[in-house]
């Protein structure tokens, strides 16, 4: 660990790193995915309540979702035919609807323009982020992407924000995480990492723990992520 902390500071300049999830944190799409869900079930007579979805849906993989509703047991081909079933629905609602989180494009250009490296580590499937990418110009900001086929285990588990880490380069404490779910909050930290938490699916009261709450984007600045990351790490090697 060490070593590659030492090639880190030798590499990059930058005492930090972003990671961001996707729905409900680059855009609002939560509640567009709620209502997918909810004719999703429908159609296969399923209920789900609004406790159901914070705790089984929201910041989850489709397959684990899937899985807690249809069976343990039910295959991967299964799995995959129900995703796009319930995707499809979900991009049929939104893309009327779609458009980044409010300040997110002048913070993204800004963190750009610094050099601050991003990642996208995100639930969703690839299919939702193309769909997303296709209509928002992110994909300039996002060269790393993590989604749900890169990792084993989905949030809570921290697999998709440490693989991330990897791509950028860089040690999780000197990770800042951007999330919107209990789910993901828990895999921020079981990682290492700070998490700044969006209040676009979950009230502050439920998303306790995080190191920053705040409704959108423009509450954000550089100076201010910066200091989330401790001053003893910010060493930087003479060699």
């Amino acid at each position: 660990m060490h070593h590659t902390y030492l090639i880190f500071m030798k590499n990059n300049a930058q005492p930090f790193a972003l990671i961001f999830d996707m729905d409900g944190t680059l855009i609002n799409s939560n509640p567009t995915h709620k209502e997918a869900f909810e004719q999703f079930f429908a159609k296969h007579n399923i209920e789900m309540t609004d406790e159901d979805f914070v705790n089984y849906v929201s910041g989850r993989m489709n397959p684990d979702i899937m899985k807690h509703f249809f069976g343990d047991d039910i295959s991967s081909q299964k799995i995959n035919a129900l995703t796009r079933e319930k995707e499809s629905i979900f991009q049929e609602l939104f893309e009327p609807k779609l458009k980044p989180i409010k300040g997110l494009m002048p913070f993204l250009k800004k963190a750009k323009e610094k050099d601050i490296p991003m990642a996208l580590a995100t639930s969703a499937p690839k299919m939702n982020i193309d769909f997303v990418f296709e209509h928002i110009p992110l994909g300039e900001y996002f060269p790393h992407l993590v989604h749900d086929t890169d990792v084993k285990e989905g949030k809570p588990a921290p697999e998709v924000f440490q693989k991330a880490a990897r791509k950028l380069g860089f040690p999780p404490e000197r990770c800042i995480v951007f999330e919107d779910s209990k789910a993901g909050v828990e895999a921020a930290q079981a990682a290492g990492m700070k998490v700044v938490v969006l209040t676009t699916t979950h009230t502050a009261d439920e998303l306790k723990g995080a190191d920053w709450v705040i409704d959108d984007f423009t509450e954000v600045t550089i100076t201010k992520l910066g200091k989330l990351v401790p001053e003893k790490e910010k060493v930087v090697f003479s060699k």
